[in-house]
């Protein structure tokens, strides 16, 4: 029994160092322009109940959004709107107005990654 037992452990224990050494691929990767401005880079998790969410707004840099739970209707403007589920993810180019609600039943779950110019605001509305 304390071998197999010991057989148990060992086996987990080099998978586990196996899963470690494993490189990390990214879920999702998009290519930010290059700029000479000095960036920040923020992540926020935001959540909303069913049929709020963010009025328009700019950003002074790109928004990149991985949703959590849910289902969320982004629309950005030159593009048709669009609802983004669970597992999804979008890009907010630099300067681009856009909105965004919970278009579900449930609570809607995003994390935001910003990568903004140094010492601005994460969001500008837009009026």
């Amino acid at each position: 029994m304390r071998h197999c037992l010991l057989a148990v452990l060992l086996l987990a224990g080099s998978s586990a160092a196996a899963m470690a050494a494993a490189p990390a691929a990214p879920l999702q990767q998009y290519d930010i322009p290059p700029g000479s401005r000095p960036q920040t880079v923020a992540i926020v998790e935001r959540n909303f109940a069913p049929g709020t969410g963010v009025p328009l707004h700019i950003h002074h840099g790109v928004e990149i959004t991985y949703v959590i739970r849910g289902d969320v209707e982004v629309d950005i403007q030159g593009r048709a709107p669009h609802v983004y589920h669970a597992g999804e993810s979008f890009m907010v180019p630099r300067e681009v107005p856009h909105l965004a609600k919970n278009a579900g039943s449930g609570v809607a779950s995003i994390a935001v990654t910003y990568v903004i110019d140094r010492g601005t605001p994460l969001m500008v509305p837009v009026k």
